[in-house]
């Protein structure tokens, strides 16, 4: 006789999916302070759960159904007076990222010369050509979809490959978190 199967469970029930925001420019160097608590009550007040954050650059974990980085924007800038970017990526995108990166080794190594550039869109061809007539020196990339992996073994400091070069030569938004935070943003998203 067969075991009767279990009815499916609702949708309303089960658990949202988990995202990560990234967000851009806030508490850097002192500047466009956002706290951790008002963070929290922004994404509370758009039903944004469980958000969980990693330092105070702006690493943010939570479970929503359908989050808009618009919406999110709107909401930052409302309750902070100042415009923050916001860039955002499921679970599975993010590990997949993770998973994929081709400098492993020197992740391991040091975990601060390896970045992870999240971009809005992927660049088209003449945003490709023009980040590919950057002198690289010792630095390298590697891009895939909207995800660009950087190694710097100068350090972001030291890179012609920075923030606003990868920015203006793409024609994207480009948001960069190095290999440490990409990986404590794995833990914070669970096995």
């Amino acid at each position: 006789m067969p075991l009767p199967s279990r009815p499916p469970v609702p949708p309303a029930t089960r658990p949202a999916p988990l995202h990560v925001a990234l967000l851009r420019g806030i508490n850097v160097g002192g500047h466009r302070r956002v706290t951790m608590p008002a963070l929290k009550a922004v994404l509370a007040g758009l039903d944004l759960q469980d958000a969980r954050t990693h330092v105070q650059s702006g690493n943010v974990v939570f479970r929503a159904h359908c989050p808009d980085a618009g919406t999110l924007e709107g909401a930052l800038a409302d309750a902070f007076g100042f415009p923050v970017g916001v860039t955002l990526r499921t679970r599975e995108e993010w590990l997949a990222a993770r998973h994929g990166n081709p400098y492993h080794a020197q992740a391991l190594a040091d975990g601060t010369r390896v970045h992870l550039a999240c971009l809005s869109s992927e660049p088209d061809a003449e945003g490709l050509a023009s980040l590919l007539a950057v002198p690289r020196g010792p630095d390298d990339w590697t891009l895939s979809g909207r995800t660009l992996y950087l190694h710097l073994p100068n350090g972001m400091a030291r890179t012609r490959l920075d923030h606003g070069t990868l920015e203006r030569r793409l024609g994207v938004q480009v948001t960069v978190r190095n290999w440490r935070t990409v990986d404590a943003l794995a833990i914070l998203l669970g096995p």
